[in-house]
């Protein structure tokens, strides 16, 4: 048997056919996060005995075993089988955390099955996503490099029909990179006669970043910034402060703060940062029913003219953010939402979304006449229109500048990097068809949809407006 040392893969045991659209957005984004994902979905060459490949690898190349769980796979019987093989080969391995569970569906686990760590995927996939790549990286499971990941991208590509070819390419994101956070965070207690009461309606007044923390808060702020808001009215104090990396990593025992808490803490202060950067800019922000919000310009922000962007590589192009159909009297306006994340490194999500008034300022009352128009206007808009207008809107956000800068309280900064995140593949779509896709967008009027308005994918960032009903 190989050592444990070369236990570099993940092996993803699923139903079939029932389970391969969730097999394949999960293997995609873990193969484009740089780990060797198995699965027979994944199978590159025909004529394999693929049964024997596959138990091969869960027995010589596992580092841990994925099983898609719900009533149906639990009962087909090749899952139970790989099951057996992964649960003798985590003992033989001495790991008992060798088999993990993903919840995709209520089911009744099997009793060799019943003590282990299940992941659950049924609150939504990315947050289970997120929950993965955390127990992951906890067990120190590898990623490759960039080339293999492109050559399965690839592959899979050509089973499914895409018109692919070789040729150089490059994929834009929607991950902003936090290129810094604040060097420190600080602990603030308020002196002794504060009420409750009083305290947490400062807390929720204040325009900086805070998240409630004991007696006090949790900030990057600076003490003079914080002075301006609570005035000498609520005299505070610095009970602690510690390195933002260190307190990422370990938390902060001594206020029992653990490592999983310190960072839902610190992405909590990016979003309000996020949020109170976009406010400064003159944004316009429509509450979602997650409770986060969507950033959109108004017409007096950002007119109806094409905005322009243009960055290093060639990355250039021009959008209209707002934009009027006189036939329904309405104005379209395109804006953003964003979760902040730490995995697999630090960056901000960005989702585009639009939003309908009847002004170009009030937006539109009637939430189901929003609702049709979100869902039936545009519904061959493809990528690259969508990705041009995140473009847009970040070149009109930013300027000329490299960096979207975010004032988390006085000296302290928050600097996130533009362009989004690129990756660099060795293949790309034929031209023709490419051609033909952007031929089509041209036709199909000026009205925006959601670029999450995609069926069966669930996505942290796919909210809707208040009132929508799916």
């Amino acid at each position: 048997m190989a050592s444990d040392a070369v236990r570099e893969s993940i092996f993803i045991s699923h139903a079939t056919p029932e389970d391969n659209a969730f097999t394949l957005w999960l293997g995609n984004r873990l193969d484009a996060m740089g780990y060797d994902v198995w699965a027979d979905i994944f199978r590159l060459k025909g004529g394999d005995n693929w049964e024997v490949v596959l138990e091969d690898a869960i027995r010589h190349r596992a580092g841990k075993v994925l099983v898609v769980s719900n009533p149906v796979s639990i009962a087909k019987q090749g899952v139970r089988n790989e099951i057996s093989i992964a649960l003798t080969t985590g003992k033989g391995i001495k790991d008992d955390s060798f088999v993990i569970p993903l919840r995709t569906a209520e089911y009744e686990s099997s009793f060799q099955m019943v003590h282990a760590q299940r992941v659950d995927f049924m609150g939504g996939w990315a947050q289970g996503l997120r929950d993965l790549i955390e127990t992951l990286e906890g067990a120190g499971i590898p990623r490759r490099g960039a080339s293999e990941r492109s050559r399965i991208w690839r592959e899979i590509s050509l089973r499914d029909g895409q018109s692919v070819v070789e040729t150089g390419e490059k994929l834009i994101s929607n991950w902003l990179r936090v290129k810094a956070l604040p060097r420190d965070l600080r602990i603030y207690d308020f002196a002794g006669g504060i009420s409750i009461g009083a305290k947490d309606r400062a807390i929720k007044s204040c325009p900086l970043p805070v998240v409630p923390l004991g007696r006090g808060f949790l900030t990057f702020a600076s003490p003079p910034a914080l002075h301006e808001h609570f005035g000498d009215s609520l005299p505070m104090s610095i009970a602690g402060i510690v390195e933002t990396e260190e307190f990422l990593t370990r938390g902060a025992p001594g206020y029992r703060i653990d490592a999983n808490d310190a960072r839902r803490h610190v992405v909590d202060l990016m979003r309000q940062g996020f949020d109170r950067r976009l406010g400064q800019a003159g944004l316009q922000a429509t509450e979602m029913a997650s409770g986060r919000y969507m950033w959109w310009p108004d017409k007096n922000a950002a007119g109806v003219e094409q905005k322009a962007f243009s960055w290093k590589d060639g990355l250039s192009g021009r959008r209209q953010l707002v934009g009027q159909s006189k036939a329904r009297n309405v104005f379209w306006h395109y804006g953003v939402s964003a979760w902040p994340a730490t995995a697999p490194f630090r960056h901000f999500r960005l989702s585009g979304h639009v939003i309908f008034t009847v002004d170009g300022r009030s937006t539109v009352g009637d939430a189901k006449r929003m609702h049709t128009m979100r869902r039936t206007m545009c519904k061959s808009w493809r990528n690259d229109r969508w990705r041009d207008l995140m473009l847009a809107y970040l070149g009109w956000l930013v300027g000329d500048a490299t960096e979207l800068s975010i004032d988390m309280g006085g000296d302290a900064f928050m600097a996130l990097e533009v362009p989004p995140v690129q990756f660099d593949v060795s293949f790309g779509l034929e031209a023709e068809a490419t051609a033909a896709e952007e031929h089509e967008d041209e036709e199909t009027g000026d009205i925006l949809a959601s670029s999450d308005d995609e069926a069966g994918f669930d996505d942290e960032n796919d909210f809707d407006i208040p009132g929508d009903e799916e």
